[in-house]
């Protein structure tokens, strides 16, 4: 269900049950504005907020699977800033069967990772020389701007590429 549809149903299970949107707010401990925007489908509520107000009005509200296949995906991509390849591979590993778009975008950020990881230690190797200092900076604004613009795309549903990355996982 879209945020409209997700919004109508509300608006319609709350006239069935006689409410105003400011009861329907003050059962669900939530502030009437917010009620006022899910129904006008203007928001993305979160899940906690759909919960209650489902459970008020005695409806299970339908979840996408694909919100939380996002929410996976974002981790994963997002975990480049913790530049140690364990969290997303325990990711990975405990997700790969349940889709096969995690399954791929896993294997390209542990790749990606273990890349940065070589190429990170390469750069201290060189430290000595002024180049190492250049390089580690350079890369580290690499990871960041990366990390960031495919982060944005995964969650936008776009294609992302990580360049300079070694293939270890296939």
């Amino acid at each position: 269900m879209n945020q409209h549809e997700i919004g109508n149903k509300i608006l319609e299970l709350r006239k069935a049950k006689g409410l105003t949107q400011e009861e329907l707010a003050i059962r669900c401990g939530v502030n009437v504005r917010i009620v006022q925007k899910i129904e006008a489908g203007t928001v993305s509520p979160r899940m906690a907020t759909l919960i209650l107000i489902g459970t008020e009005l005695d409806y299970k509200i339908p979840f996408e699977e694909n919100d939380d296949i996002k929410f996976w995906l974002l981790t994963l991509h997002l975990s480049n800033f913790i530049a140690i390849p364990i969290f997303p591979l325990i990711i990975w590993a405990i997700k790969k069967d349940d889709n096969a778009e995690i399954d791929k975008q896993g294997k390209d950020v542990i790749n990606f990772q273990i890349s940065m990881i070589i190429y990170l230690f390469a750069s201290a190797l060189l430290l000595f020389a002024i180049i190492g200092i250049l390089l580690l900076l350079l890369l580290g604004l690499y990871i960041t701007v990366i990390t960031i613009i495919n982060s944005t795309k995964v969650v936008m549903e776009k294609d992302y590429k990580y360049y300079l990355t070694i293939k270890f996982i296939k």
